[in-house]
């Protein structure tokens, strides 16, 4: 009731789309696609920067708020406190302000939370695309970087699992804002991540398997909270890039199990095992 919310299509050959039209001003009552560019020109006519997603967009002023995703979860966190309607659920895990507001940046802890997820995101969050986009953008070829990159990845989740046996959440036993980053990057390991960018070693998925049990009882916890936001088959979809698969066609069922696809290519991951595990419940946390 308070912001609208468009998802993209995907990329086109225009950057990103919106096939069926935006929701916010000035394109609400256009017919026809929208590209997030139109919003980048319009907000500075002489934009040279990347067109990227997220966006936060100002009807009023009609320009562009942030399209930080860090900056975005914080805003809706703190200049809309009180206008969201969180689950009993969600409720029972979350701080309050101080006017009594369910929130996932309490004040109190606002330096802790900037150090958190500056620990988290260049190594992980950010160090995923450095491996994957690395690698598909050197030809396949490995460089010094995107090695140094992946082991990154990899030791950093070995270090959340060890610090997540002793606590339930990041910073103690209530969800903070580098707990719902750390949570989107971790849902879409075994679902893009680990084909997508290659990310086959260290211990192996989160979800699936045990290589990682306390970051999988992490995301288990969460889930119950954050269902209704994550959809496995919009993140599967949007990695579908070229060292997962380069091509498919077909057509497949809601999440894949009967998928038909070209002679020779790898097959999308099936999502109903990542989804079950998901759902399943998290066991005894710290």
């Amino acid at each position: 009731d308070v912001i609208s919310m468009d998802i993209a299509d995907g990329q086109s050959g225009a950057g990103w789309t919106f096939l069926d039209g935006a929701s916010v001003s000035p394109w609400k009552d256009r017919d026809g696609p929208f590209w997030l560019h139109e919003a980048y020109q319009l907000d500075n006519s002489l934009v040279t920067s990347r067109i990227t997603v997220p966006v936060l967009w100002d009807n009023k002023t009609q320009s562009i708020v942030s399209n930080d995703s860090w900056t975005i979860v914080k805003i809706l966190s703190t200049a809309f406190a009180g206008m969201g309607h969180p689950t009993p659920e969600a409720r029972a895990v979350m701080s309050v302000d101080e006017n009594e507001h369910p929130t996932i940046t309490p004040a109190d802890l606002e330096l802790a939370m900037e150090k958190s997820h500056s620990d988290i995101y260049d190594i992980l969050l950010n160090g995923v695309y450095k491996a994957g986009l690395g690698l598909f953008m050197n030809d396949n070829e490995e460089s010094d970087a995107v090695v140094e990159a992946r082991e990154g990845v990899y030791n950093k989740l070995s270090e959340l699992d060890l610090l997540l046996s002793k606590q339930r959440f990041l910073l103690g036993d209530k969800i903070t804002a580098p707990d719902v980053r750390l949570a989107m990057t971790l849902y879409r390991w075994d679902a893009s991540y680990r084909d997508a960018f290659m990310l086959k070693g260290g211990r192996g998925g989160i979800l699936l398997g045990n290589g990682y049990p306390h970051l999988k009882a992490f995301l288990r916890d969460l889930y119950v909270v954050m269902e209704p936001t994550i959809d496995f088959v919009a993140i599967r979809q949007y990695y579908r890039i070229p060292q997962a698969i380069e091509k498919a066609a077909g057509s497949y069922d809601d999440y894949g199990a009967e998928e038909k696809k070209e002679e020779g290519l790898p097959p999308l991951c099936d999502l109903h095992p990542i989804m079950a595990s998901a759902s399943d419940p998290a066991g005894p946390r710290p």
